[in-house]
């Protein structure tokens, strides 16, 4: 999942203060110790240094459980590991790479693997983790962490970007089947006018353009079969029958009043389904994590299914599927440590990676094989019908998130924003877009440059 953000000073200043705090801390080296890209010996022990992302306390506690572990099976290599904040990320490992103390081994998505490899940030890791945990992989998933014929990160987990949650106990209210979601787009919307009551929404989706931008990937894959532009980024493909019938769409959901005029919230947080104001509303799958943990009332009266399409069809592509990898950093003296660390915690024994799967209240779905074999002999998992129905409909029929800029992405979210809240045509509207995109292109000397189809 992509977020922009534009920081005040006041975020700039505290976000330098911690990476000089972070790099300060890997700076002062005990006597006979090496700079190994951010490593030292520890009492006889390669020490490999990772750098993790503050997600989810439970995220957190388990990366902190599983780093003890590791380091308390063997003697010959401890792991040290710090959490980065997000907003602090990108300055903190431009810095760090700038000053050659990058860490070992870090996290990326999947959106940044293809650039990181094409500027030789990233170390292969083909000869460093074992082929059979490189075969365990899905295939999509193992292109996704593919760049010329290699493999530069192991992934983690995926979460798919659109699910449609709904309440069955409003369905029964509204006389509408609990057990029938909606699989039509006009079905989404009769339903959603069913289920508009006093202060309840029939329907949230996505509704600012920062949200649109990702949100709608998938829904741009389903409705015109591809992105904003084509393989080589070397024009816009977004004024075809696809996009039309998109932007139409959206323009329906907000003239039938199933949908607040203004978001309840953002779109990747759940929070107005989960307190009542909405019957239905998409999110992607980690929105079932947050109502596990904060809104628990409404487990029993939960219903998840898969996007509803023009034609009902929902063995197309309805979902984009985002994620996180660990890679090894290029400069790393210690690449087959931190790879064997990796592997362990990754690529091996399949329950400790179902786990994390479980922690995650099945939110979060595995890239291996091995592990979804091991999650579906689990009692627990086999009576989630919401873990299925992602795992088994959503997830394998998903593509990877776009890489291309941010600002084609932004240029199709202006364009629903304009039909929808300017009453523009829609052809005018994706004309303008065509045209912004196309100017980006030029202006940016952008064709030809998608690193996935280097040679």
């Amino acid at each position: 999942m992509f977020s922009k953000k534009t920081f005040k000073l006041t975020a700039i200043a505290l976000s330098l203060f911690s990476t000089m705090s972070i790099l300060g801390g890997c700076s002062s080296k005990p006597a006979g110790s090496q700079n190994s890209g951010g490593s030292d010996q520890k009492q006889g022990k390669v020490v490999v240094t990772l750098w993790n992302r503050v997600f989810e306390d439970w995220n957190k506690a388990w990366s902190e459980k599983v780093v003890e572990d590791f380091n308390k099976s063997q003697d010959k290599v401890e792991i040290q590991q710090k959490f980065i904040p997000g907003d602090a990320w990108d300055q903190s490992m431009k810095s760090a790479q700038a000053a050659g103390e990058a860490p070992d081994i870090y996290l990326m998505n999947y959106g940044g693997i293809a650039f990181a490899a094409k500027d030789g940030l990233i170390e292969p890791l083909d000869d460093l983790i074992p082929k059979t945990a490189w075969d365990d992989l899905y295939p999509n998933v193992s292109q996704f962490v593919g760049y010329k014929g290699k493999h530069y990160a192991y992934p983690q987990l995926l979460e798919p970007s659109t699910v449609l949650y709904y309440r069955k106990d409003l369905f029964k209210a509204a006389g509408l089947d609990p057990e029938k979601p909606p699989v039509t787009w006009d079905e989404l919307i009769e339903d959603g006018k069913k289920l508009t009551k006093g202060d309840v929404f029939g329907l949230g989706v996505a509704a600012v353009a920062a949200d649109m931008g990702w949100a709608t990937w998938g829904w741009q894959q389903q409705a015109a079969g591809h992105f904003a532009v084509n393989d080589d980024w070397s024009k816009a493909t977004v004024t075809d029958s696809g996009y039309k019938d998109l932007l139409t769409f959206y323009k329906k959901l907000y003239d039938s009043k199933i949908v607040p005029e203004q978001a309840l919230s953002g779109y990747a947080d759940i929070k107005a389904f989960g307190e009542g104001k909405l019957a239905m509303a998409f999110c992607g799958s980690w929105g079932i994590g947050q109502l596990k943990t904060t809104y628990p009332d409404i487990i029993p009266n939960l219903g998840i299914a898969v996007a509803p399409t023009k034609d009902g069809n929902q063995d197309k592509v309805t979902s984009t599927v985002g994620g996180w990898t660990y890679v090894v950093d290029a400069k790393s003296k210690h690449k087959k440590e931190a790879a064997d660390y990796i592997t362990w915690l990754l690529g091996s024994d399949p329950s400790r990676c179902v786990e994390f799967f479980k922690t995650s209240g099945w939110s979060k779905y595995s890239p291996r094989k091995s592990v979804d074999t091991a999650i579906n002999n689990d009692a627990e998992a086999k009576n989630d019908m919401w873990r299925k129905t992602i795992a088994e409909k959503i997830v394998p029929k998903s593509v990877a998130e776009p890489i291309y800029a941010w600002d084609i992405s932004i240029s199709v979210a202006n364009a629903i924003d304009k039909v929808v809240t300017n009453n523009m045509k829609v052809e005018d509207a994706l004309k303008e877009s065509e045209q912004e995109i196309n100017d980006y292109i030029k202006n940016n000397n952008y064709a030809g440059t998608n690193p996935l189809l280097a040679k």
